[in-house]
């Protein structure tokens, strides 16, 4: 649902990363205009994964994974624009 409020003329990411009950979620999207710019929502997920002590993964436009470790949450927020910008090569 956040993905479809993405603008489609210009490239957009959102990355969600939620704790419950000692367990985190991750959930990475981009829209089209993005992955033309190299970003992928799957590489996004298995880099900040590691963070929250989990993994995941998908396909370039949408993916999710867990961990267990929610103290990692804010340096995993931290390293999305990095991770994103390195993709893109910027």
């Amino acid at each position: 649902d956040v993905r479809g409020r993405l603008p489609s003329d210009r490239p957009g990411v959102v990355v969600i990363l939620g704790d419950q009950d000692g367990k985190v979620a991750v959930v990475a999207a981009v829209n089209d205009q993005a992955r033309a710019r190299g970003v992928s929502a799957n590489e996004l997920v298995r880099a900040i994964g590691p963070l929250v002590g989990g993994k995941g993964g998908g396909k370039d436009d949408l993916a999710q994974g867990g961990g267990s470790d929610a103290s990692g949450i804010d340096e995993a927020l931290r390293r999305v624009p990095v991770e994103v910008a390195r993709m893109a090569g910027a």
